[in-house]
């Protein structure tokens, strides 16, 4: 909301990268975990913006395709990892799997450094006043987002405490959150036991277990 887009996609872009470091060379399960976990608050950014970014850039009639194609994405990929993860686990090791996926990332996070542009218009109006103050020395340049937007602490208000007491207060939202929560437990879970049930159960090859996803 006061930075625009482009920082925190970069940012949590970055941090995302860098926890591949620390998954390839990990020696513990502690290091796991963490850098695990980390690895998800970052990668999270990346889902929860991209609703906004539509909104930014495509009117609500033209917002399903795109809408469409990303959910398409994210899911095939979920289940398409298993598939070749487990052949070059098996064949080089679980370190060069992490290592690989986080190389991979690199070309993509040239791409959006250099081409990714911000795509919320009120910053954009910002950046553009600040240029016109600079250039021409007339205070009175200003968006109209800056004569409207809440400070920083009633921001905060709004997206943390304000959404908490919907959530227990409101039973559309508590239920729909819950049934939320549910559907991708199970979902992740179904996830998890693919590989179990094959590769104990059945005894395949670490590899030809994930190939049912």
């Amino acid at each position: 909301e006061l930075v625009g887009r482009k920082i925190v996609y970069t940012a949590g872009f970055i941090g995302f990268c860098l926890c591949f470091i620390g998954l390839a060379l990990g020696r513990n399960m502690a290091t796991i975990l963490v850098m695990r976990t980390l690895q998800g608050g970052f990668g999270s950014i990346g889902t929860i913006l991209v609703g906004g970014t539509f909104d930014d850039m495509f009117i609500p009639d033209h917002r399903a395709v795109p809408m469409a194609l990303f959910s398409h994405i994210a899911i095939f990929g979920t289940m398409a990892a298993p598939i070749y993860a487990g052949f070059s686990d098996q064949g080089i090791g679980w370190r060069w799997s992490e290592a690989i996926q986080g190389l991979s990332n690199i070309p993509l996070l040239v791409v959006v450094l250099l081409c990714f542009k911000e795509t919320r218009g009120g910053v954009f109006l910002q950046n553009r006043a600040k240029m016109l103050r600079k250039e021409t020395g007339d205070e009175r340049w200003v968006a109209q987002e800056q004569l409207q937007a809440p400070g920083i602490k009633e921001a905060l208000y709004n997206s943390s405490v304000k959404a908490i007491a919907m959530l227990l207060s409101e039973p559309v939202v508590f239920f729909f959150g819950m049934w939320i929560a549910f559907t991708w437990f199970i979902t992740f879970l179904f996830l998890s036991v693919i590989t179990i049930t094959f590769s104990e159960e059945k005894h395949w090859p670490e590899g030809v277990a994930g190939l049912p996803y």
